[in-house]
Formats: C-alpha cells, structure tokens, sequence
C-alpha cells in the first residue's frame, strides 16, 4: 500500500497553500553586491600578496586547515544526518512539499538535502555545506512553534535557500581578510541576512507570513501569536542610540526589529540614522564574529602579546644600561689603579735595586730612596720588610681598595713582584693589567652596589613581574 500524501493527523492546511511567486520578484538587499566587489578586491590582494610573499607556501597550509577543517566538520555533518530526520516525499511530506515548491521558485535545480533536527529550544534554522554537498536544517522548535500559521515555515526553508543560492557558504572561506575589516565585514553580514529575509519573502504567499516567522524569534513560540508587529517595528527608533547603533555596526546579525520592518514596509520602512559617535568607534573594532566582546578578546590578546615583549625588552634594556653604567666606571676605575700600579711599580723597582745592591730589603720605603709621587692617588705606601710586601692606601673614591706588591726570587735571585688588589672588586676588568683581586666582604660588595644608579621603581616593578 502506497503511503498517503498527507499523514494522519496532519491537517490540509498544514501543506496548502504553496508559494506561488516568480523568482523576477526577488528584491535582494543592494547593498549586499557593493559591499561583496569591495571585499572580493582586498581579499583578492591580500591572497596574491601571501602567495607572492610566501612563494606559494600559503596554499600548502590552506590545504592542511582545510583538511584538518573537513575532519573536524565531518563529526557535525555526521551527527545531522545520523540523528536527524532526513524530510523526503515519504517523511513528513507537508515540509517536503513546501522545501521543493521554494527550490522551484528560487530556479534551485540541484536539491540540497533537507533535515529536521531536534532544537532543545532553539527556534531557528541554518544551511551548511560539505563536500560540495549542501544541507538545509529546519530546528523542531520553530516547526512546532509555526504550527498555526504553517506557511510560515516557507520564509525559514527560502532564507536558508538564499544562502545557497547567493553561495555565501562558497565564498566565507576566502573573503576572510576583509571579513575582518572594522565596518566592511559585519556590514557585509548583515547585508546578507537581509538578503536572504527577501528569499524567505519570496517563498511565502504574504507578507505577514514571514513578518510571524520572524516574530517568532522575538516573542518566543507562543507569545508571537498575541503580538503586535507595527508595535515591534516602532522599537527601531531606539537603534540609532549610541549603545544601540555601536553594537549593531559590530554585529554580524541587523537587529531583530529591523528585520521585521523591512520585511513588512520594504524600502519604504523609515529606519533612523545610527549615532556618528558609533560609527566613530565601530571603525576601531574588528570583526571577530562576536561583536564587542570579540573585540575586546582581540584586544586583550594583543596586548598581552605587544606588552610582555615589551616587557621583558625594557627589563633587558635597563640591564643593558646598568651594565654599561658599571663598565663606563670599571673603566675609570682601571684608569685610575693603572695610575696607582705604576706608583707601585716604582716602589717596588727603588726596593729591587737596593736589594740587588745589598741584598737585604730596606727598613722603609724612604731607605729605598722612593717618595710617592702621587699623594692624590695614594694617601699611604709603606713596605713591611718581615712580609716583603708593599702595601698602597688609596685615597678616596679608591679608599676601599688596597694594593699590594708581594715580593719573592727568581732563579737568578732577583725580585719579582705580585701585584694584588684588596677590598671590594667588582670586575676583573677594573684591574690593571698584571694585578689580580683577592677575596671580597659582603658589606663591600653591597657598598659598590649601592653607588651604581638605580633603576626606577617602575622598571623594579616590570623586573618583578617577569
């Protein structure tokens, strides 16, 4: 026995009336052409420009993404069609007579694949693609929901239709670069949605049809039934506030009011200007997808990644400064014991020739005929002739150091002398050539730390926090 064409308990006025307009009478949003020719020509160079720049890499990585992509959708995909319910001429055929009256309208030759899928509460509808192959899914909910006013459900199968038909899945892939863009891309969205709102007014028999359809997603799935749409319409005198119009120009999405203005009064529907301010600051907002918020994640995002390099380059920085700071005093430092060391150097050399003269060590300095000749540099030079050594007072800033000349004999008995600097010695590079440092206190290493500039507290704090 051959199914019935209307099942049990479906009505005749749940699969009648058909739509029956021509597709001449499409009307699409005119904006949606002349913003698509101006984001296909900045895309359009921006992909010459990568290919250029990257030799043609580009496209090796596109097709990973569109590979790891596909495997990633394919779960999607699968689940509608393992879950839903697949609408042909043998199930639910009042929906499927409707689906195939659209296609006709719309000149849709090649059927995309019809489902309706289980909602949990989401009144809405949405068209996908996969592998060349297109899908129109119709939510319980908004079928349930239209349930008095079954026609209805023709301006949610033609809005999905449209999408298809304007092959807004084809091109979303490429017209990335200038999706982004402040104002172009989110204006570009909404010029599609209503766009495809004309393809739903094109499947229905009537206007107030697809103003119920949209009234639904306002009202929720009752309460549409009571309410007012002239009402509903009067609320877009509210967008052209500052709030209002600033995140609607973000927004992929026109407002709900709108829509609905435009679908009952076409062109004729009085919509008011948005604030200039808005306009201002939507130009600084890029489209993510998800309005404001998106922007600010954007945001937050590259401030995190401009400022933690900043960071740590302005940590780096001011270590490169202190270190060039400490260097440029090394360096004075050297000079001045170099200065010293040749006063040592003399010394010793008065005391080597008295001791190759009597080889015994003077009682003093002044025995050995040697008279500091630097009294600016050197406060004190004495010799202790029990220890062999010279040992050199430095006068200030140098005072915290001493020098000392170490006496001992070669193989042919003559003296050889060792030059060692005490106290605090920061560097090797402080020293004169042919002078070592011995062991420093902790109390002079914080002493020489001190007298080096220190860093702001802010370039303290920006230590810290890396």
């Amino acid at each position: 026995m051959q199914p019935s064409s209307i099942p049990e308990g479906v009505s005749d006025a749940a699969v009648a009336p058909l739509p029956t307009r021509q597709r001449a009478d499409l009307r699409p949003y005119a904006n949606e052409k002349r913003l698509f020719t101006i984001m296909a020509v900045i895309s359009g160079l921006f992909w010459v420009a990568l290919t250029v720049t990257t030799l043609g890499i580009i496209w090796i990585v596109m097709l990973l993404l569109y590979l790891l992509g596909l495997v990633a959708f394919s779960y999607f995909i699968s689940y509608v069609r393992g879950n839903g319910v697949r609408v042909t001429a043998e199930q639910f055929p009042d929906l499927h007579q409707r689906f195939e009256a659209c296609c006709r309208i719309i000149g849709m030759d090649k059927r995309p694949e019809f489902y309706l899928l289980t909602g949990h509460g989401v009144l809405n509808a949405f068209a996908t693609r996969f592998l060349h192959r297109y899908y129109v899914v119709l939510y319980s909910d908004i079928v349930d929901a239209l349930d008095g006013d079954p026609e209805a459900l023709n301006f949610y199968i033609g809005h999905e239709l449209g999408h298809i038909a304007q092959k807004h899945l084809v091109h979303h892939w490429w017209l990335v670069f200038a999706r982004w863009i402040p104002l172009l891309g989110p204006a570009y969205s909404r010029a599609r949605e209503y766009t495809c709102d004309q393809y739903g007014l094109l499947c229905t028999n009537n206007r107030l049809s697809a103003v119920r359809a949209l009234s639904v997603l306002a009202a929720g799935s009752r309460r549409w039934k009571t309410m007012n749409p002239q009402a509903y319409i009067a609320q877009t005198a509210q967008t052209s506030g500052f709030w209002m119009a600033l995140n609607e120009l973000t927004a992929d999405y026109p407002w709900l009011c709108k829509r609905v203005a435009r679908i009952e009064r076409d062109d004729s529907a009085a919509l008011p200007r948005r604030s200039f301010w808005a306009w201002l600051l939507a130009l600084l907002v890029p489209n993510t997808g998800f309005g404001l918020l998106g922007a600010i994640l954007v945001y937050a995002y590259l401030l995190i990644f401009l400022i933690t390099p900043g960071i740590a380059a302005y940590s780096g920085y001011t270590e490169r400064a202190k270190q060039a700071a400490l260097h440029e005093k090394y360096k004075a430092t050297q000079v001045q014991l170099d200065k010293v060391y040749a006063v040592a150097k003399a010394a010793g050399a008065a005391v080597s020739s008295f001791y190759d003269k009597d080889q015994e060590l003077p009682a003093s300095l002044e025995k050995a005929g040697f008279q500091n000749p630097d009294t600016q540099l050197v406060k004190e030079i004495t010799l202790d002739s029990d220890s062999a050594e010279i040992a050199l007072q430095l006068s200030p800033p140098l005072n915290h150091k001493i020098m000392t000349l170490a006496a001992a004999l070669d193989n042919d008995r003559h003296i050889v002398w060792t030059c060692s600097v005490g106290g605090y010695v920061a560097s090797k590079d402080e020293l004169p050539e042919g002078c070592t440092a011995v062991e420093s206190s902790e109390e002079n290493v914080k002493e020489e730390m001190a007298a080096v500039p220190e860093r702001s507290l802010f370039s303290k704090i920006l230590g810290k926090l890396l």
